[in-house]
């Protein structure tokens, strides 16, 4: 009977530690993880929003390109702002590599 009665008291107790957020020394701090992983967060979504207008812009220069009498100024435009957006793509990851992986 004490010996149930001290192991439960044992497992309470490393039941209250663990509950009240009590964590290895290895172990990250909560604020640091949720930090890191918003800015990370925010760093995928600027990765996709440049990635879908750069894709956006080679599909209006490809439009344009395919017209009877394609206006090759804009195709240019076009061209130069998908340029734009990949480069920041590219940028982006090179950040996310550094901070998140």
């Amino acid at each position: 009977m004490r010996r149930s009665l001290a192991l439960a008291a044992t497992t309470v107790a490393v039941a209250g530690i663990t509950f009240a957020g009590v964590a290895p020394a290895n172990a990250a701090p909560a604020r640091t993880t949720a930090a890191s992983s918003a800015k990370c967060d925010s760093i995928r979504k600027a990765i996709r929003q440049h990635a879908d207008a750069g894709y956006h812009y080679k599909e209006l220069a490809k439009q344009e390109a395919s017209k009877a009498h394609p206006d090759k100024d804009k195709v240019a435009v076009y061209n130069a702002k998908a340029k734009s957006e990949f480069a920041a793509v590219d940028a982006y990851q090179v950040q996310y590599a550094r901070q998140c992986a």
